[in-house]
């Protein structure tokens, strides 16, 4: 089990403004991005698990490409409005509510990927080496790899503190951060206000924070080769460009293969 530290940012009463909150993003390009990958690298591929898969966005959605998909996270809140949408979209995944380290495994993993920035949550070394490490034996061999993260230039850069406004249908949220660095621990603790008015009309307000590890390309590169990883390469914002400098990609996205 890691130490990660994420104070209600996946129990019920926020979860299920989840979606909400995360309705710009692109998952189609993502799932794309991820299909060509395992194309490139691991053609023939049909098994794959789905590390921190959320509200099951790119579960159900590789699951729809063919693959049997099976779908791992910490919520049992997530885990169950993951298993309404692959319902509803018609497609069969095997949700688990566990974390990599405590994955029971019959065979290995043809490819297994980490997005949503579920990678950012192993704040300490140990953290970091025993989800690489899981990850890595749980892939067959000749198995890929694939976590995205922020850029931690980009982490670092970000102004302290911050608000957003988010509205579907009947729901508006109003979201203030404001953020602290923890400089000798390179994590960037989050505190989160949201003030969330919902279609019954009433309003309702949540705390939450969270610790994030500031990451950087070339230091995950190197922590994928420790733990075995070969054939380690970084692309930037989901596409197939490799980053120029530190500070090029807001996403970095990096990929190991077990040999």
């Amino acid at each position: 089990m890691t130490t990660s530290f994420a104070k209600n940012m996946y129990q019920a009463d926020l979860v299920k403004y989840y979606d909400v909150m995360h309705q710009h993003r692109n998952y189609c390009q993502e799932c794309n991005f991820v299909n060509q990958l395992i194309h490139r690298y691991c053609p023939g591929t049909t098994q794959v698990l789905d590390i921190g898969c959320g509200t099951g966005e790119h579960a159900v959605r590789m699951a729809q490409r063919g693959y049997t998909v099976t779908a791992i996270d910490t919520s049992q809140d997530m885990i169950a409005l993951a298993q309404e949408k692959a319902q509803k979209a018609g497609v069969t995944i095997d949700f688990q509510c566990t974390d990599i380290q405590s994955l029971s495994l019959t065979e290995g993993f043809q490819a297994i990927y980490a997005l949503g920035y579920t990678f950012l949550y192993m704040t300490t070394y140990a953290d970091i080496m025993s989800f690489l490490t899981a990850s890595y034996q749980a892939l067959q061999h000749q198995g890929v790899f694939l976590v995205d993260f922020i850029n931690g230039w980009s982490l670092i850069d970000q102004y302290p503190r911050d608000k957003f406004v988010y509205h579907r249908g009947n729901t508006t949220i109003f979201c203030f951060h404001q953020a602290s660095l923890k400089k000798p621990e390179r994590v960037k603790h989050i505190e989160f206000y949201y003030v969330i008015s919902d279609h019954d009309g009433q309003v309702k307000t949540i705390f939450t924070e969270e610790d994030l590890r500031i990451f950087f390309d070339d230091e995950v590169q190197l922590f994928f080769t420790h733990c075995g990883f070969e054939q380690v390469t970084s692309f930037r914002d989901y596409s197939f460009e490799t980053p120029q400098s530190g500070h090029d990609g807001s996403i970095i996205l990096v990929v190991g293969q077990k040999y």
